[in-house]
């Protein structure tokens, strides 16, 4: 093989190894949409669509500045099983954080995406300065930050500030799903509590 056969050849791989990574950027970008559409396929299949009104009244504005405070009761109060609906906004919160994890850098550049995202990255920045313990906590100050069900407590919030404490990927999904199962039965015992107390 000569010189020549070999610059080729490192040329060959330096393309393979950037396609590579485009593609792992693209999978990483939408594959959280892709589990979402799965599960909402499901939920459309399984005729559950109480469960996936309460995904969505978690997800989206007004109701979502609520957070798990409105969603926990909303489908108690549909009649709906405690643990499928712990589960749902589990979910929700799970895989909106994934996509924070995974895309902040690029998600920045999209429009209107790109300005909700910096909105909550001055959010995170606000929270940091508000709850100092969460830097020197890391992961269980993540996990304890999304867990309390306070306004703007939420997973995509718990997913930049370990962005920007410098948290890896994984840790910091790892501690945002964490905190929202602990949030999420804690608001389902209260709601239940008070089920019970209060019955409608």
């Amino acid at each position: 093989m000569n010189l020549i056969d070999i610059l080729k050849w490192k040329e060959y791989l330096v393309e393979k190894l950037e396609k590579k990574e485009t593609w792992v950027a693209l999978t990483k970008f939408f594959a959280p949409f892709g589990i979402a559409g799965i599960v909402a396929l499901a939920i459309i299949l399984t005729n559950y669509l109480k469960l996936g009104g309460v995904m969505l009244s978690y997800f989206f504005p007004p109701t979502a500045l609520l957070g798990r405070v409105w969603a926990i009761p909303l489908g108690l109060g549909l009649g709906l099983n405690v643990w499928a609906v712990i589960g749902a906004i589990v979910f929700v919160d799970a895989d909106t954080s994934l996509f924070m994890v995974w895309n902040f850098d690029l998600a920045i550049k999209i429009p209107f995406l790109g300005e909700l995202i910096l909105r909550a990255e001055m959010k995170g920045h606000e929270s940091l300065d508000r709850y100092p313990w969460i830097r020197r906590l890391a992961f269980v100050g993540i996990a304890l930050f999304v867990a309390v069900p306070f306004l703007g407590t939420n997973a995509v919030i718990g997913a930049i500030i370990g962005r920007i404490i410098g948290m890896k990927p994984w840790y910091t999904w790892l501690a945002v799903a964490i905190g929202s199962i602990l949030g999420c039965v804690f608001v389902a015992i209260l709601a239940y509590g008070v089920h019970l107390l209060i019955p409608i």
